[in-house]
């Protein structure tokens, strides 16, 4: 909970056995997930400090954080034109603040229920290939592109 040794902490890769990293934003990153059973699920993870919960943030943080929340889960949900999105933050494996968003499919591993009701350890672990990562992360930064400067300045 302290944060040492925390594995979210910034600095961190842009790439590793995880995530691959596809945007940053004001106070947080984006990164696409590398299990993909849900396709086009990411990942937003706070990056100035060590935090475990929305309530240690100063309100600054917290409308910043909301803002980039919103951004990644509208390109997540234009580029992936799932039925439904799930967006959990749990901190329960990693205390670190971090926001999953999960585009969900009729006929999913899981639909109507949540991801996250089986265990880890039996989670199903899909992994895309090389160029058709690239195609969602190329997908999801083109909506960013498309996109982000008119979301955002509802926030202003």
């Amino acid at each position: 909970m302290s944060g040492e040794g925390c594995p979210l902490c910034a600095p961190r890769p842009e790439s590793n056995d995880y995530w691959d990293l596809i945007a940053v934003f004001s106070v947080s990153s984006l990164y696409l997930a590398k299990n993909q059973t849900y396709r086009g699920q990411c990942q937003l993870t706070f990056d100035p400090r060590h935090v475990a919960r929305l309530d240690e943030l100063t309100p600054d943080e917290y409308a910043a954080l909301a803002g980039d929340l919103f951004l990644a889960q509208h390109a997540v949900a234009r580029a992936m034109n799932p039925d439904h999105v799930n967006v959990e933050s749990l901190g329960n494996v990693v205390p670190h603040l971090h926001w999953h968003i999960i585009p969900r499919y009729l006929g999913d591993p899981r639909w109507g229920m949540p991801i996250w009701t089986t265990p880890l350890s039996d989670m199903p672990d899909h992994r895309l290939g090389e160029i058709e990562r690239a195609n969602v992360i190329d997908a999801i930064r083109a909506v960013l592109e498309r996109d982000a400067e008119s979301i955002a300045g509802g926030f202003t």
